[in-house]
């Protein structure tokens, strides 16, 4: 059994967060089931959380394991520690028939770390100011439930081709830690008093961050911005918005746990791709293999490294896949981080 009050301390020796927060956190996400430790002596040295998530992704659903509080005590660091972790969650979410695994480096040094143990690159962001604009009717004021609210945000997300997925549980956390931040949620009606439009924004020194919005048309768009902007006046309004490698800085990683799977999923999406792959993963050792992908089905054979197309790293294959100009680019948010 885990002492669940030292991975709270080591959670807080660790990460910049406040009281309430660790306390909505643990109290919500926590769950022993989903946490990795090393102890010695008795004492948690090193953790992580393993988040269960869905991703819609090439018209699929796939499971996704989201990496949260990997930490370890100052003075157990560069023992390895932390890739044990990861290696033996690997080992567990391939058992659980888990796709792909995601996380947001709390520190850019991180990224590299991250890489040696199969993590690519594929979330891109980039910081975009808003003005208002007049609008030509005031929008009216309603009041919708967290029920309602929430219907208007997962059809908007389901819409996105390649994003995380969030339940109404996770959703109502979501709301919970906005409102901790002091944040605010503004929803705009449309057509026959429904959902038009909905923004979850936390105003900090002298801007208001748009943590995640979705909106119908232009016109409700129009409506947030003049709402959030009556409330908040002579704020910047500002919002991270998901890029493309090409136009961004980086901002979140994947990881391929079933490489086997995603690549036949990868083949079905791009019937045109006639390409031959060498894997290898040191971390998930039955993954490393030779894979042909050829109209629209992906063989896989025994690990060649004589006269094959590529030789990836994992990190390389993940990069590869959704550099790709006909992926969808991928979208990650709201992940408490």
């Amino acid at each position: 059994m885990i002492d669940k009050q030292q991975v709270v301390d080591l959670w807080q020796e660790c990460f910049n967060d406040s009281e309430a927060f660790v306390r909505l956190y643990f109290s919500t996400k926590y769950t022993e089931e989903n946490t990795l430790v090393h102890i010695e002596n008795g004492k948690v040295l090193s953790a992580l959380q393993m988040l269960p998530y869905s991703m819609t992704c090439w018209g699929r659903e796939l499971r996704i394991s989201y990496i949260s509080g990997a930490s370890t005590w100052p003075e157990a660091r560069g023992r390895g520690l932390m890739k044990d972790l990861l290696t033996e969650a690997f080992r567990i979410m391939r058992s659980r028939d888990v796709h792909f695994s995601t996380l947001i480096p709390a520190e850019s040094w991180l990224f590299d770390f991250y890489r040696r143990l199969g993590y690519g690159t594929v979330f891109y962001s980039c910081m975009k100011n808003y003005e208002v604009t007049p609008i030509k009717k005031y929008p009216l004021s309603h009041s919708y439930s967290e029920e309602e609210l929430y219907a208007y945000f997962m059809i908007s997300m389901e819409k996105r081709p390649c994003c995380i997925q969030h339940s109404f549980q996770d959703f109502q956390i979501i709301l919970a830690d906005l409102y901790l931040a002091g944040g605010k949620v503004f929803a705009v009606s449309g057509d026959r008093g429904h959902i038009g439009g909905l923004a979850l924004v936390v105003p900090d020194s002298g801007k208001v961050w748009i943590k995640e919005w979705m909106y119908d048309n232009d016109e409700m768009k129009k409506k947030l911005l003049f709402e959030i902007e009556s409330l908040y006046p002579r704020h910047e309004i500002v919002s991270i918005i998901p890029v493309s490698h090409e136009e961004g800085t980086p901002f979140g990683m994947m990881r391929i746990i079933d490489a086997s799977m995603i690549l036949q999923y990868y083949a079905a999406a791009y019937p045109e791709i006639d390409m031959t792959i060498s894997l290898r993963d040191e971390q998930i050792p039955s993954n490393t293999a030779t894979y042909i992908l050829e109209k629209g089905f992906c063989k896989k054979k025994p690990f060649q490294c004589d006269n094959v197309g590529f030789i990836f790293s994992p990190a390389k294959l993940v990069e590869r896949i959704f550099s790709n100009k006909s992926c969808p680019v991928p979208c990650m948010s709201l992940m408490l981080n």
